[in-house]
């Protein structure tokens, strides 16, 4: 066999093994949204997502002119200083339905907490300050 077609079919089948083994992997595991920096307008929604030990649900339920209605709701997932027979209620927290004030942008509210809370690509993004810690999150929307 001349070597010519030897070297051919070697690079064809090297191609074939590359393209079946990455195209299967991509189609597998979609990759994670990001957010794009472009601030949509506000809308109803749910969104969840980790905010250090929390597990945090937060749903605007309402936009109106200069305010947002919403409800935070979350699972605390790891207690400081608590023994492992803690009940599950006690990981459980909810806050009374609020009004957040939106900001200038009209696209952006802060609330107690939260600021600059936004959607940008579906994720509702802001930053969550505690004494100790800030958090940056990006919470996925919940379908």
């Amino acid at each position: 066999m001349p070597a010519k077609i030897y070297r051919a079919m070697a690079a064809a089948v090297a191609a074939l093994f590359l393209v079946s083994c990455t195209d299967e992997e991509s189609s597998r595991y979609p990759a994670p949204r990001r957010p794009f920096g472009v601030r949509e307008a506000l809308h109803p929604g749910h969104w969840r997502g980790q905010i250090g030990t929390t597990e945090v649900d937060f749903t605007i339920d309402r936009v109106m002119p200069g305010a947002v209605a919403v409800r935070v709701s979350g699972t605390v997932l790891r207690q400081a200083n608590r023994s492992l027979q803690a009940s599950s209620v006690d990981n459980y927290f909810y806050d009374r339905p609020r009004t957040c004030k939106t900001l200038a942008d009209g696209r952006s509210f802060d609330c107690t907490r939260y600021s600059g809370m936004h959607i940008d690509n579906g994720l509702l993004c802001g930053v969550y300050a505690t004494p100790q810690e800030v958090y940056r999150p990006c919470l996925e929307p919940v379908s």
